[in-house]
């Protein structure tokens, strides 16, 4: 029967594997959640840009994106996000992916280098510029990224052993 040291590094490739296929963002520094949170915002994105036109409104436009992506949340209006919920934390340099809140309106940032966003407006589904004239004047904007709880992480997995029991393992030095 292998131990625990020799079945170390294939049980830690298979999580690898696993963890690497994941469609989530992993609220982490390390490269692996770094990764992770890239091909989310990857998929995000390409899920906003396939729509033109939609009958919901910019923050239920938002909130089904990322449940298409697998990355749920309590749907939240966008002044609420704005002032902030427990699915988001606020950060000041935004990466694709993220939201941007004002009060009235939120939209899924594509490329903070060229300041652009997606989101529903009622001419159908733009990507737009948030450092327009236009946007500048709805007010200070907020960046918002989707934060996992410990149980969503891509780092916490479970293994069965030969007599049916299982165990719940976490990688404290990933998360």
């Amino acid at each position: 029967m292998p131990t625990l040291r020799n079945g170390l590094p294939a049980l830690l490739f298979f999580f690898a594997l696993g963890a690497s296929s994941q469609f989530c963002i992993a609220d982490s520094n390390s490269i692996l959640g770094d990764t992770a949170r890239v091909r989310a915002a990857d998929g995000i994105i390409a899920l906003g840009t396939q729509i033109h036109t939609t009958a919901l409104d910019c923050s239920h436009f938002v909130n089904s994106i990322f449940q298409q992506a697998g990355l749920y949340y309590k749907y939240e209006p966008s002044r609420v996000l704005y002032r902030g919920t427990a699915a988001f934390r606020r950060v000041y340099r935004p990466q694709p992916g993220d939201l941007i809140v004002w009060p009235g309106h939120v939209g899924i940032v594509v490329d903070p280098e060229h300041t652009t966003f997606i989101s529903a407006l009622r001419r159908g589904v733009r990507i737009s510029s948030y450092t327009s004239r236009y946007w500048r004047r709805r007010g200070h904007a907020r960046f918002l990224r989707y934060r996992f709880l410990p149980s969503d992480s891509p780092f916490v997995w479970e293994a069965s052993t030969a007599n049916a029991s299982s165990s719940t393992f976490t990688n404290p030095g990933m998360q």
